[in-house]
């Protein structure tokens, strides 16, 4: 099973396309930072854009694009 990062729904996002998710318990992701956002039957690579009035911002990207930034299987 896939770890997720930032629990979302893929599909909610802004005004400007982004998608967004509540900041989690464990708390706020850091601009910039790559990550998997989902749920364990929908997930995508994420980037974080920004956190605004407790909401994370991010953007899907590609796995190869997540790989860039390391590791893309935990171990």
């Amino acid at each position: 099973m896939i770890h997720i990062d930032l629990p979302a729904d893929l599909s909610f996002e802004d005004d400007e396309g982004l998608l967004l998710a509540k900041i989690p318990a464990t708390g706020a992701p850091a601009p910039g930072s790559v990550l998997v956002a989902g749920t364990p039957v929908a997930w995508t690579w994420a980037r974080v854009k920004d956190i605004d009035d407790g909401w994370v911002r991010f953007s899907q990207i590609s796995a190869p694009e997540a790989a860039k930034h390391g590791s893309p299987v935990a171990g």
